[in-house]
């Protein structure tokens, strides 16, 4: 029996997984993933990429405690390509529906400082890596802020209605316009690296 807080999704809720390998081994298809931050003693982002990769299109809500719950986690897992947040606090259940229900359709559920936060270090990658007399085009650009999360070509193909081989070629040209030699360049972990 479905939740009735979810019947008007056409969603099959699975039985919880008490690890990373019971929740791979289940059938293949994109899936919402609710990520315990509060009990999972794991790096969220990278189960996230984990996931991803065996689950191309799949979506991912993290439930944080108001102690590892901060804006620098919230953006260094929205870099990780965690599509939205609920911190532990007395609403939480209540938010936690509204959450589901936007990110399933489409949506993210992200402070608006992480979403800024990442404008601005999208905008200082841009400033500091662009060969001098190149600029990205619009459709460069928004293929670099799915980059920046993570995503693979597929799912950047998916969520811009363009084919896999357009994507690589643009992909292809944002890292030579940026002087970086692949697109792990673009992870948050380099990015932190090249910053300090």
């Amino acid at each position: 029996m479905r939740p009735r807080e979810f019947q008007e999704f056409e969603i099959n809720i699975l039985p919880h997984a008490f690890s990373g390998w019971e929740s791979l081994n289940r059938d293949g298809s994109p899936r919402l993933f609710l990520l315990d931050g509060c009990s999972l003693r794991a790096d969220l982002g990278r189960v996230a990429v984990r996931f991803r990769s065996s689950f191309p299109g799949s979506k991912f809500l993290a439930v944080l405690s108001p102690e590892n719950g901060g804006f620098a986690e919230k953006s260094r897992l929205f870099q990780w390509g965690i599509d939205g947040f609920v911190e532990l606090h007395k609403d939480w259940e209540v938010e936690l529906i509204k959450a589901i229900r936007s990110i399933l359709n489409g949506q993210l559920w992200v402070p608006s400082e992480v979403l800024l936060a990442f404008v601005k270090q999208a905008k200082a990658l841009l400033d500091t890596q662009m060969l001098p007399g190149h600029s990205l085009t619009a459709r460069e650009a928004q293929i670099l802020q799915l980059l920046m999360r993570g995503l693979p070509n597929k799912e950047i193909s998916d969520a811009l209605d363009i084919s896999p081989r357009t994507v690589k070629f643009h992909v292809s040209n944002i890292l030579s316009k940026l002087q970086i030699e692949d697109r792990r360049g673009l992870m948050p972990d380099k990015l932190a690296l090249k910053a300090s």
